[in-house]
């Protein structure tokens, strides 16, 4: 149970604002820019329209001297994030702050959330100037209500994370023999449903196929595992040992079976580069004990409850001895005879958290770790100071007595944790070196003299 005074000291969300400046057109109507301002507490209008003044001259003064948008702003009691998300479309995010708190807030994770947030808007509603066109003015100001009030009193921005930043994927590794029926089974589910434009399977909670690009993958991955899959963790332990004896599956979405009106949620893919088209589709997910399936189909194409009841079917049948496929190759992926390069580090006395830039994986080994959140907070300050170099070596040692080493090369970031009280610089250099080569032999992370 939380304390008062560790509530305290936990960054508090001040306020998320959305604004458009262009949208007053005469003088005393400045609360018309407000497009949303939402706090925790009720505030008025002239408390909104100084808030929002401020932040667009803040955002003016700094256009004046850089060619690039504000992003942060940081004051003694508070930390305010900029994120332009579309031309004239500020979203505008602020944590309170203390002396006691202050080194738990993250820039790099507050903007991530920040744009994050935007990107899930977008997913289900589409590009905020679009949806806006569409619209009378106050019903998209509820549109915005209805979505982001929601997803910030979920999400806490106090508690740094390194994946909230970088919105990593986790991947399935398999086998030519799975990767082969996975493959299989796609196509033949396509094939006799064409409506079906894109598939993306899951093997508990780790991506095995995508079938849209890696932006879209990403923002649907970060649903699923943050949004979706913790909303059905209700369900009784009884009913999910039920449905697996029984070999049964079930819709996390959509329509409990095909006999009502079809209701799915309608997503928007930029499929092709940001900032073109977005295509539409419905999304369909669907599990089977280990094994998420998740269907987008043509939201152009009228699909009859025939239709629905064809594809579920299809799946009912089909997804159980699929998953029953990959269950089975999820074995420890590392024995005695695999090549040196393939040899994961298992000492206890060294952890790592690894991501690629090129396609998003995430690896991490933290999750057994004491004081977890101090060491995210450090792991947080390296990534901001490493994000914007090429490749780049930063070693550091906090106040616990770890060794904290961030490494960046061919667009792959590792950060090694050694574990190990009073470990010396020296044996810190080696575990980390060993952790690496461990990791990728001597292709990446060779020690530059």
């Amino acid at each position: 149970m939380t304390t008062k005074k560790e509530e305290s000291t936990i960054p508090e969300l001040l306020n998320f604002i959305v604004f458009n400046p262009t949208l007053c057109k005469k003088e005393g109507q400045e609360i018309e820019n407000v497009l949303l301002y939402y706090t925790k507490t009720k505030v008025s209008e002239d408390v909104q329209v100084r808030q929002v003044g401020l932040c667009e001259g803040m955002a003016n003064f700094v256009k004046r001297f850089s060619t690039s948008p504000c992003e942060v702003l940081e004051t003694r009691n508070t930390r305010q994030v900029y994120f332009q998300a579309e031309t004239n479309f500020w979203m505008v995010l602020t944590v309170r702050v203390t002396q006691e708190n202050v080194q738990q807030v993250s820039n790099l994770t507050l903007r991530s959330l920040l744009t994050t947030s935007y990107q899930l808007f977008v997913l289900f509603y589409g590009r905020l100037g679009s949806l806006m066109d569409k619209m009378e003015i106050n019903e998209f100001r509820a549109k915005l209500r209805k979505f982001f009030a929601p997803y910030w009193v979920a999400i806490s921005v106090g508690v740094c994370d390194i994946q909230d930043h970088v919105l990593g994927v986790q991947y399935l590794s398999t086998d030519p023999n799975t990767c082969l029926c996975v493959q299989r089974f796609i196509n033949s589910l396509q094939d006799r449903h064409s409506p079906v434009k894109y598939v993306v399977l899951l093997h508990k909670d780790k991506l095995v196929y995508s079938g849209v690009n890696l932006d879209d993958t990403r923002i649907l991955y970060h649903y699923l595992i943050k949004i979706l899959f913790p909303a059905h963790m209700e369900t009784s332990d009884m009913e999910i040992i039920s449905r697996s004896l029984q070999n049964m599956g079930r819709y996390l979405n959509g329509p409990e079976n095909f006999d009502h009106n079809i209701t799915a949620s309608r997503l928007h893919l930029t499929t092709d580069s940001q900032g073109g088209p977005l295509t539409q589709v419905f999304l369909l997910v669907y599990n089977n004990h280990d094994t998420t399936l998740c269907l987008m189909i043509d939201a152009s194409t009228p699909c009859t409850k025939t239709f629905y009841k064809t594809l579920d079917s299809f799946i009912s049948t089909n997804v159980p001895a699929l998953d029953q496929i990959i269950s089975k190759q999820v074995i420890p992926r590392v024995t005695a005879t695999s090549p040196p390069h393939q040899l994961v580090p298992s000492s206890e006395g060294v952890k790592y958290i690894l991501y690629n830039l090129d396609n998003l994986a995430y690896k991490s080994t933290l999750s057994s770790v004491p004081n977890q959140q101090l060491l995210m907070r450090v792991v947080c300050g390296l990534a901001e100071e490493i994000r914007r170099k090429r490749d780049t070596d930063v070693l550091v040692k906090t106040a616990g007595d770890l060794w904290v080493s961030g490494r960046k090369c061919n667009n792959r970031v590792l950060f090694t944790i050694v574990t190990q009280k009073n470990s010396h610089y020296l044996n810190a250099i080696e575990d980390i070196r060993r952790t690496a080569a461990g990791l990728f032999g001597k292709v990446y992370f060779e020690h530059r003299e």
